[in-house]
């Protein structure tokens, strides 16, 4: 069959599309993004009333535009969804995690040839699942409820997908999961898990997500500072700078702790790239509560930051709070946001102007613009006639706009 998969969301629910896929081309079916399609599954996001909102409107789309008959809506999505609505969506089956097995067994064998490798043409990086699940249970988030406790993958099952990878010819692997901080397995934390990696793979370089502030320990920090063969970047979420807003929130640290873990990264850790999350109009946000966090991002030298306004997902304590904040307020707060991003973007790339960045070219235009990410997570743009999508590349930065660099290029590394 000729099955189209879509993801919303997550680093996360990519990395499970991408497992869905991979199972269902070994047992002869035809992935594609072109129609026709003879089955489409959707990998739905639920963070949102949003994201729940963009999974329906595709899988509606699906049918209007395609006429397609089998839709199957899988993950997070598929836990909220009640039976009324997967029959408006003319939804045939769900499942409440995105197993690749099951979705597998549940379609059947494909009559084509079955494939046991798999072929990563033309990609650079690929998202290795190495946690699941949440413990921390924030007052705003859905996300404990739809993807359940804490687990983590077993070490050798991480190593084995990174080999296979490195093996197809991609050189960076995004380790990704809900809470990757939290990684415990068989002994080994985070640190341990990286090391084992670089032990026993041969990858060019592993990327982290998003790890909590909490979670910044000395070995981790240690192991930025340290291998080359670990991306100089780390996303670390604040959500606030106020700590009356973060008590609210049910996060596990102060506004003053925050600052401490981002500084300890950017002391020890050369010429790291650090985001941020914010989420803007949380209930009971007052002006001075957004100015300090206005004035705590403002400080702290964070490279790009990701700007949400607050919206109420029922199921969360928070959806019941009594003194939500007006929208226009949460508006304005919002574009107050965004000017300091855009600030914080031109003031990193400042700082890197001459430093040599190591990218891995993602795309290369018909005019020979070749452009990729940085170890420290900088879009990298330059000119070249004799470079590839997927070589690697060291660079000179020499101009910059809008937080992106526009460099020479130094070294064909591979």
């Amino acid at each position: 069959m000729r099955i189209r998969i879509k993801a919303f969301g997550c680093k996360l629910n990519q990395c499970e599309a991408g497992a869905i896929e991979r199972k269902l081309i070994s047992i002869g079916h035809e992935v594609v993004t072109c129609a026709p399609f003879d089955v489409v599954i959707v990998c739905g996001c639920t963070v949102t009333s949003r994201a729940d909102f963009k999974a329906r409107q595709f899988l509606r789309r699906m049918r209007r535009e395609y006429g397609v008959e089998r839709l199957i809506l899988s993950g997070c999505s598929a836990v909220n969804i009640g039976e009324e609505l997967a029959c408006e969506l003319y939804v045939e089956k769900t499942f409440t995690r995105n197993d690749s097995d099951a979705i597998a067994k549940y379609l059947g064998h494909g009559v084509g040839t079955s494939q046991s490798r798999e072929t990563f043409a033309g990609r650079v990086r690929g998202f290795v699942k190495i946690q699941d699940g949440c413990n921390q249970f924030c007052s705003y988030c859905i996300v404990p409820l739809v993807r359940g406790r804490e687990r983590s993958e077993e070490p050798s099952k991480i190593v084995k997908r990174v080999a296979e990878l490195h093996s197809a010819g991609v050189h960076e692997a995004v380790l990704t999961g809900v809470h990757d901080g939290r990684y415990f397995r068989d002994g080994l934390d985070l640190s341990g898990l990286c090391r084992k990696i670089l032990d026993e793979t041969d990858i060019f370089r592993i990327r982290l997500s998003s790890i909590e502030p909490t979670e910044i320990t000395d070995d981790l920090i240690d192991l930025l500072a340290e291998s080359s063969r670990v991306a100089s970047h780390l996303h670390v979420p604040l959500q606030s700078g106020s700590d009356a807003v973060l008590e609210r929130m049910r996060r596990p640290y102060k506004s003053a702790f925050y600052r401490s873990a981002i500084e300890r990264l950017h002391t020890n850790v050369n010429n790291i790239g650090i985001g941020a999350d914010v989420i803007v109009g949380f209930p009971g946000e007052t002006d001075d509560d957004f100015q300090r966090t206005y004035d705590l991002i403002e400080s702290l030298p964070l490279s790009y930051l990701h700007v949400f306004r607050y919206s109420r997902r029922e199921g969360t304590d928070a959806a019941d709070f009594l003194d939500q904040v007006r929208e226009e307020i949460k508006r304005e707060r919002m574009e107050r946001l965004i000017g300091l991003r855009d600030r914080k973007k031109q003031e990193f790339a400042e700082t890197q102007m001459g430093v040599a960045q190591t990218v891995i070219v993602e795309r290369v235009s018909v005019d020979n613009i070749a452009s990729g990410w940085s170890d420290n997570y900088m879009r990298a743009f330059f000119v070249s006639d004799y470079i590839s999508v997927n070589n690697i590349v060291l660079l000179n930065p020499i101009s910059y706009n809008k937080g992106i660099i526009n460099c020479e290029i130094k070294d064909l590394i591979l």
